[in-house]
């Protein structure tokens, strides 16, 4: 199985759709795996966060 899996935009939800792809999957295992929903929220957060810091 592939580490990354490519999601269309219509698939992503509010914690991926602002991510890359490889963080997206990393979100999507995260939820498989049973992680608190209010954990993966904060790591989305911190990884937009990193992502716009990058842009400037």
């Amino acid at each position: 199985m592939a580490i990354r899996e490519r999601l269309v935009d219509d698939e992503r939800d509010n914690l991926t759709k602002d991510v890359d792809d490889l963080d997206a999957a990393y979100i999507e295992n995260m939820r498989d795996e049973g992680i608190d929903p209010a954990l993966i929220e904060q790591f989305a957060a911190l990884l937009k966060m990193t992502d716009s810091d990058d842009n400037n």
